[in-house]
Formats: structure tokens, C-alpha cells, sequence
């Protein structure tokens, strides 16, 4: 999946303030895939306006877990696509392991054929995101060194897998520019100062 070693696979892609694409402003980003075909992540902190039972319902599911809980919006790319990070490797038999701690189920097939209907229930921790962000071959890396873009590494340390679930959506993008040892309202007004705003 990684082919480069320069490859921002399973890390965080932080949004710098002067990035004003509704789609990404504040946004954190993680990488599923990056190589020379291209790139892909996940939105994890941008909320949908459905929760994850009416989602659920329309899917065959029976959601158990809070009832106000809401789906992500995964990125602008294929936004009816849908994508489940979680903590379960028995709750999806064909889940793809993606780093400890953390799997990625695509497909509901193998989860209802296990008969698991009821979702959300403790200790599973669950994500399902709508949509996804993506990038062509180049275009990251273009992106990246214009300065759009911060990577933070994710699944150890100051950001444990837990936290990709636990974290308050709206706290997210400062949380995870802290555990890069950056303080985000300096980043912020080095960004103002270079577009000349007080």
C-alpha cells in the first residue's frame, strides 16, 4: 500500500488555517493510502447532518450505541460511499487490519452474514464516514510542500487509535497540532501575518 518510504499511510494530515476549501478547513485528514498512484483518507472531524442510525437502519442495521451520534463526512469524493473505522476485528470477519488497534470494514456483507444486525454496542468503538478525500498521482505532495498540509503521526504516543474515536470532532484539529508539539493559535497567526490580516 506504502511503496515510498516518504509514504503518509496510517498518519494524520493536519489542515494549515489559511486553507479556506469548506471541504478541509480545520480538517483532519487519515491517510488510508498514499503511492505514486495517488492518495486517499478519511475526514474524521468534519460531522454529517445524519446520525448513524438513520444510517443504520436504512442499511439493514439496528444502531445500540448513542442515539445522537453522528455519521462523518469522509471527504467530497463518492459521497454515498460508506466507511467504518473500528476497534472490532470480530465484529467484521473480513475487516482490513490497518494499524493496531484499528480496522476498516467497506462492505456490510460479511457483518450481517455473521448476524451481527446490532451495532454500537460497548466496548466497540465505531466511525462510519459518508465520502472520502482524494488525491492523484502528485498532487499531495504538491499540496504539501505549498504548506497545506501538517502530517502528525497517529496510534502511539500523544494519539492513541482510542483517541480517533474518542475526541471531540470539534476539538480534534488543535488536539492533534498539540501532539505535534505545535501550538495552533500560533500557527494561526503566523498564517494571518503572512496574508496581512491583523
Amino acid at each position: 500500500m506504502d511503496g515510498a518510504s516518504s509514504s503518509l499511510v496510517h498518519q494524520l494530515l493536519c489542515a494549515v488555517p489559511q486553507l479556506d476549501d469548506d471541504n478541509f478547513k480545520r480538517r483532519v485528514v487519515f491517510m488510508l493510502d498514499h503511492d505514486e498512484r495517488g492518495a486517499l483518507g478519511l475526514v474524521l472531524n468534519h460531522l454529517g447532518g445524519n446520525t448513524i442510525a438513520e444510517i443504520a437502519d436504512g442499511l439493514g442495521l439496528r444502531w445500540r450505541g448513542n442515539p445522537r451520534q453522528r455519521v462523518r463526512t469522509g471527504g467530497p469524493v463518492e459521497p454515498s460511499r460508506g466507511w467504518i473505522l473500528h476497534d472490532d476485528p470480530a465484529w467484521d470477519p473480513a475487516a482490513q487490519r490497518v494499524i493496531d488497534g484499528l480496522w476498516l470494514t467497506t462492505s456490510l456483507d460479511h457483518v450481517t452474514r455473521a448476524g451481527h444486525h446490532d451495532t454500537g454496542l460497548a466496548p466497540t468503538r465505531l466511525m462510519f464516514a459518508l465520502g472520502y478525500a482524494g488525491w492523484g498521482p502528485e498532487q499531495l505532495e504538491q499540496e504539501i510542500a505549498a504548506g497545506t498540509w501538517l502530517p502528525v503521526p497517529v496510534g502511539g504516543g500523544k494519539l492513541p487509535v482510542s483517541w480517533m474515536f474518542d475526541a471531540d470532532p470539534d476539538a480534534m484539529w488543535s488536539e492533534a497540532l498539540e501532539a505535534a508539539g505545535l501550538s495552533p493559535g500560533r500557527i494561526v497567526g503566523l498564517a494571518a501575518g503572512r496574508v496581512g490580516l491583523a
